[in-house]
């Protein structure tokens, strides 16, 4: 019993030991016993995307610098770039199995599945935001990637999965699904739509069978049906989304109002031009947008109308929308790192999709492109949790990018 007691006072202090402390006992043991990284093979030859890699973080730290500098701004959110960068860039370098990258896919999948179940019983039945992704808004958009790997890797990969592979992706598909219209957003329950669409005509595409398509149509025709004799939360989520698209409003937030409305939506766009006219090379730096006051953009706004009516601006804690975010915060010099970016992915993707392997690494890359990029016009995206989780899936692509170059030479 002594034994037993001492073991578990032990358990409880390693518990409560610093993460970093147990890294670098592992460093230390391993290091007579395995080579050091000076002689490993870091992943092929340096690409465009390396470069893209390397000056997006050198900028960061500069418009860093700059901002605390120049305007006396902090500067230490320059760690989330850095961080979602370096984690896209050493995937990017990896070659994982096939099997490997389906298992830490299921790993993705499964612990936001644990995450919900967590979140509904903390809310009493009611969705709650996952524990460390935050507000809502930011839930649906991690959801919604979740959901198209989820999706991807059961459609697309699906004769190489395990029997318990199979039963395990069908149940995180369904619920990924109904929870991601459960939080009521309208921009990810659009792109919950759109990528059902996208994904379910490669895939009749690439199987081509008549028979198929019939049941694909079947099935769409009858949770239409369902949702029309319904009036449940995916039949309001549908109504939601075409008030959106009509309205340009922006995410909502469940269980409220709307807190912007198209004219409130306007001026905070109105309000964050200036701010980039204002500083439009360098920004203020990333976590510094709502230290941006109308006396900032006055100057600006003068010299452009010749009048300031500060009714028709409207300042916040952020911009809303993922391209004013980087104009903004990193000027010209980070948002043009940002727009090449985007247009490679955009590049390897249409390489990739004519070799037809790993088919739902490509796919899932698709759809982080259209969450980022579309869901951003009304949100911030590419931000803390789910941009670890875009760069996750990406740097998965450009991996899969880098083994073809090497084959083909692409």
């Amino acid at each position: 019993m002594q034994k037993t007691f001492k073991l578990g006072n032990d358990i409880i202090k390693l518990a409560k030991v610093d993460i970093r402390f147990l890294f670098l006992i592992g460093l230390l043991i391993v290091l007579p016993v395995f080579e050091a990284p000076k002689n490993n093979d870091w992943g092929g030859k340096w690409l465009i995307i390396d470069s893209i890699f390397l000056l997006w973080i050198l900028a960061d730290i500069f418009v860093s610098i700059n901002a605390i500098i120049t305007h006396q701004l902090p500067g230490e959110n320059l760690r989330d770039i850095i961080r979602f960068v370096l984690i896209a860039w050493v995937l990017s370098r990896t070659n994982f199995s096939k099997e490997r990258l389906t298992q830490l896919a299921l790993v993705a999948v499964v612990a936001v599945i644990v995450t919900l179940i967590y979140s509904y019983y903390a809310g009493r039945g009611e969705l709650e935001e996952l524990y460390s992704v935050g507000h809502i808004n930011h839930t649906a958009i991690y959801l919604v990637i979740t959901y198209a790997i989820s999706l991807a890797l059961l459609l697309f990969n699906f004769s190489n999965l395990s029997s318990y592979q199979k039963i395990t992706l069908v149940v995180t598909t369904l619920v990924l699904f109904f929870t991601t219209i459960d939080t009521e957003s309208r921009a990810a329950f659009g792109l919950l739509i759109i990528i059902n669409l996208l994904y379910f005509l490669y895939y009749l595409i690439s199987v081509r069978k008549s028979s198929l398509v019939v049941v694909v149509f079947g099935v769409i025709a009858c949770i239409g049906i369902l949702f029309t004799q319904n009036q449940t939360v995916t039949f309001k989520g549908i109504h939601n989304i075409t008030i959106a698209f009509t309205n340009t409003l922006p995410i909502s937030y469940k269980g409220q109002e709307h807190t912007l409305d198209s004219k409130t939506r306007n001026k905070l766009r109105e309000f964050s031009y200036y701010a980039f006219k204002t500083n439009p090379l360098l920004g203020v730096g990333f976590g510094n947008y709502g230290q941006i006051k109308m006396d900032d953009i006055k100057d600006a706004v003068l010299k452009d109308k010749e009048v300031f009516d500060n009714n028709l601006y409207i300042s916040g804690a952020h911009a809303h929308n993922v391209y004013y975010t980087y104009l903004v915060s990193g000027g010209l010099l980070i948002f043009s790192i940002f727009a090449w970016f985007w247009f490679y992915i955009v590049c390897i993707i249409i390489k990739l999709i004519t070799r037809r392997e790993n088919e739902w690494i490509v796919l899932s890359g698709v759809s982080v492109v259209l969450v980022n990029l579309i869901i951003g016009w009304v949100n911030t995206t590419l931000h803390h949790e789910h941009a670890i989780l875009s760069m996750f899936v990406l740097g998965l692509v450009i991996a899969q990018f880098r083994i073809l170059f090497a084959r083909y030479n692409l």
